[in-house]
């Protein structure tokens, strides 16, 4: 009987995470062709590259390839800091983010569901950054596969964390969009998205190692360019493994905590 039990709630939540998918996907899609969205998407990433190039170009041109690699990761934050929760405010203005919590799925299947289709927007525009790079700044690569291979998904790991604990929060703020407003500047600039960790003052720097996100772009900027193996940048890799390992689980239970809490309340479909 278990044995039956299992496949089936996998199957569930592939099912889950799969119309999730699909069904924001497309609604990401209409809003791109209506508003122009996927245009802003491809060319912002272009000035905000060219702008930290034209301010290093003057005495650090070395930044270049690094701000290349973390502005192309950091694409990945900027899904993971807004992505759901603001996808959350939307369901409750729809009235429909009940619903979502009363599906016979568990609230993570439909959250990655959501923040998957997040992935396509990110993913173009890290592509830009990155074949920008090359194009108009002529930064070469010389990667390191295999490091990239167990950095990225820790890095990864991270931001989900980081992303649970975002949409908890907009759970009990009910503006995750504003929130998330607040919170992405200090990211960027103690994360290292276009300066690294290691060149910020002190006082910055101490409170950049409390994130995990220095860490990944300056591993990812090592492997991705200077071919560097996990040995050169296990000094990046063991903090990140532990924000890799701490941050989801953290992230789950405050979550649930604060749905557990919003919902107590009765305000969960309060705008």
């Amino acid at each position: 009987m278990s044995q039956r039990v299992a496949p089936n709630l996998i199957s569930i939540e592939l099912r889950a995470i799969k119309a999730a998918w699909i069904a924001m996907l497309k609604e990401r899609l209409e809003q791109f062709g209506r508003q122009g969205m996927l245009v802003i998407w491809a060319i912002r990433p272009i000035f905000d590259l060219a702008i930290a190039a034209l301010v290093y170009a003057g005495g650090a041109k070395d930044l270049v390839p690094y701000i290349v690699v973390s502005m192309t990761a950091n694409s990945l934050v900027w899904n993971s800091i807004f992505w759901v929760g603001e996808i959350l405010d939307r369901e409750r203005q729809k009235g429909t983010l009940l619903s979502l919590f009363l599906a016979p799925c568990s609230r993570l299947s439909w959250l990655i569901g959501f923040a998957a289709s997040g992935i396509v927007e990110t993913s173009i525009a890290a592509l830009t950054v990155g074949i920008s790079g090359v194009l108009l700044f002529d930064v070469s690569f010389d990667p390191n596969y295999l490091t990239l291979a167990v950095v990225l998904p820790l890095f990864v790991a991270s931001l989900i964390g980081i992303g649970l604990i975002m949409s908890g929060l907009g759970l009990i703020t009910k503006h995750a969009n504003e929130l998330s407003n607040v919170v992405f500047p200090i990211l960027v600039v103690l994360g290292g998205a276009y300066y690294p960790v290691s060149r910020l003052p002190e006082v910055p720097r101490i409170l950049a190692h409390l994130l995990p996100l220095g860490y990944g772009f300056q591993a990812l900027a090592d492997a991705a360019l200077h071919h560097a193996s996990l040995a050169d940048v296990s000094h990046s890799v063991i903090p990140l493994l532990g924000f890799a390992i701490v941050l989801p689980i953290v992230g789950a239970l405050l979550f649930r905590a604060l749905e557990h809490a919003v919902r107590r309340s009765g305000e969960l479909e309060l705008y």
